[in-house]
């Protein structure tokens, strides 16, 4: 019997509006920051350095479910520049990488709003989330803005416990706070790596949201095309 569930927030609670690029503002941003300081890169060379500490942090996450933080991209972004690192410099730096999803904030996702007072009423709910260049503390307070923070008993941002999802620990952890054991729990994602595979490892029930695709990750419990849908499942 299901007693909590656990929502992913990127594609999941929100999305990116279609037509926007926050990577774009990230580097133009980033790109200022450093010219500031007296720092001429050109477009390419700052894609390329973005690029590979993208890469790396992706890589380090889906292969052994380790967070590289928003300050770890910097500095690999940094490095990647070759340029000496000075407590100003990080700071400013970072401050322009993270402040991009406040300049172009993500919105709430199709049918999140109808569905979380719903559910919230019958189980405890919990926000498990890989943040990626976006710090938890700009998320909670984005979370908090829109009125969602009273569905969820508590939120888990990777940068702050320091693994991710594929990673058992980060599921372990969140259930141990929700004072549910994980056979029953559901993980609803987007992802079917980081969200279906790891929710699985983790021994919970995982249900897929992929509104643009017809065929289901054979791991997957559930496989569903718009959050609402969940009210028929649970």
């Amino acid at each position: 019997m299901i007693k909590a569930i656990t929502f992913d927030f990127w594609n999941t609670l929100y999305k990116i509006p279609a037509d926007k690029c926050l990577s774009s503002i990230r580097i133009k941003d980033f790109g200022a920051i450093l010219r500031q300081a007296g720092l001429e890169f050109s477009p390419e060379d700052l894609r390329v350095a973005f690029k590979t500490s993208w890469q790396h942090a992706w890589y380090q996450q889906r292969a052994y479910g380790l967070d590289i933080t928003p300050r770890g991209h910097v500095k690999g972004i940094l490095e990647k520049l070759e340029i000496p690192m000075t407590t100003e410099l990080e700071k400013a730096a970072y401050e322009a990488y993270t402040r991009a999803l406040q300049e172009l904030p993500p919105v709430v996702n199709d049918g999140v709003r109808e569905t979380l007072p719903l559910l919230a009423d019958k189980y405890r709910m919990a926000v498990i989330c890989n943040t990626g260049a976006t710090p938890g503390v700009i998320l909670r307070e984005l979370v908090k803005k829109d009125g969602l923070d009273d569905y969820f008993a508590f939120m888990v941002f990777s940068d702050e416990v320091g693994f991710a999802k594929p990673s058992v620990e980060i599921f372990d952890y969140t259930l141990k706070k929700l004072g549910i054991v994980n056979s029953a729990a559901a993980h609803i994602g987007d992802d079917a790596i980081t969200d279906v595979i790891g929710a699985k490892k983790a021994g919970m029930k995982a249900v897929w949201l992929a509104p643009d695709e017809d065929w289901a990750v054979p791991e997957a419990d559930y496989h569903i095309w718009n959050v609402n849908e969940l009210l028929k499942l649970f």
